[in-house]
């Protein structure tokens, strides 16, 4: 018999990993907002700033030399479960281009729908004046949008009139039901100002720097406007925000692109992870509730003694009726009234 080299090779194979290693791995090298490339983004941003001036030329736009907005669209890995809200981002540059139309809503200095609203409307101008601001274009009292913006119709032309909405933080509430649902979808609800304060032309300035996203449980995308010009930092700003604010934060992102208003989306962030990874209890996010949201309890005079009632916010009553000792003796005598 021939003897077997000793030096010979022995042939192995690679174990392959299993499914929590990879895991494991996978989490250890979790991506980060902050490992974002800051040259993808400038190549993305130039990519788009070509086509929309090359659909310019094709269509010969009058209206070429206008400012086109940027938008960054969202998608998530899973769909959050949460009520609709606007979630606003503040910019370290400003969103308004030098040619946009700014709008004003503002309370009344003397309520009614009768009372002439042109001396508030000079009241708010000399305000403005004053402090030296020259960003808002049109001054509209809350009256007025009652009474010549009750339609559907007209309230889709004031939205098209303007580019920027602004609110006194006093009537903010009011001016969300006043404008309806088509301002939230065009992303052109009112940002709040305190107009009581002290500096004015800081507060209008700061307002005009937050751009806003609706967020909403009917959809995995959401999108959000991020600027003309400067948009790079603009972008960094809004995916550390994101990555706080937005249901279960960075893990829950699935993608990131930026697009114009009628280019295509560019990614510049994108993953492929399982949607298992991101615990469906982060993404419930639960409704914003009222001061007064709470259990009222008292007793009911209307029926039987010892009688309580719970009303809950939702409109449920429950009624609770507590045992006397003397119900309990009656409820003892007929008992043995009943075995005799």
């Amino acid at each position: 018999m021939k003897r077997e080299n000793s030096n010979s090779q022995v042939k192995t194979r690679k174990r392959k990993r299993t499914s929590s290693e990879t895991e494991t791995i996978e989490l250890s090298k979790e991506f980060n907002f902050k490992d974002l490339s800051n040259k993808h983004i400038l190549e993305c941003i130039s990519a788009i700033f070509h086509m929309t001036q090359e659909q310019l030329k094709k269509t010969n736009n009058l209206l070429a030399e206008e400012a086109r907005p940027i938008f960054i669209q969202v998608t998530s890995v899973r769909v959050p479960e949460m009520p609709r809200r606007q979630m606003r981002i503040l910019l370290p540059y400003s969103i308004v281009a030098p040619n946009d139309e700014v709008a004003l809503f503002i309370c009344d200095l003397e309520k009614g729908r009768r009372k002439d609203y042109e001396p508030t409307v000079e009241h708010y101008k000399n305000l403005l004046d004053k402090h030296g601001c020259t960003h808002v274009n049109e001054i509209i009292p809350i009256n007025r949008v009652k009474t010549e913006f009750d339609q559907f119709e007209l309230k889709k032309k004031l939205l098209s009139s303007y580019d920027h909405f602004l609110v006194d933080g006093r009537i903010a509430g009011h001016m969300s039901h006043l404008l309806g649902k088509i301002f939230s979808k065009r992303r052109k609800l009112p940002t709040s100002v305190r107009m009581e304060s002290k500096d004015l032309k800081h507060e209008i300035d700061y307002a005009l720097r937050k751009t806003s996203m609706q967020l909403h449980s009917h959809g995995d995308t959401h999108l959000m406007q991020v600027g003309n010009t400067c948009v790079l930092k603009n972008v960094l700003a809004v995916c550390e925000e994101l990555s706080k604010n937005y249901p279960s934060g960075w893990t829950n992102i699935r993608a990131l692109r930026l697009k114009g208003t009628n280019s295509l989306a560019l990614p510049f962030y994108m993953t492929l992870k399982n949607k298992n990874t991101v615990d469906p209890n982060t993404i419930a996010v639960q409704p914003k509730r009222p001061k007064a949201y709470r259990d009222v309890e008292g007793e009911l005079s209307t029926f039987i003694s010892n009688t309580t009632v719970t009303v809950k916010p939702e409109g449920i009553l429950i009624l609770k009726k507590e045992r006397t000792n003397e119900n309990k003796s009656s409820k003892k005598i007929t008992k043995k009234k009943a075995e005799n």
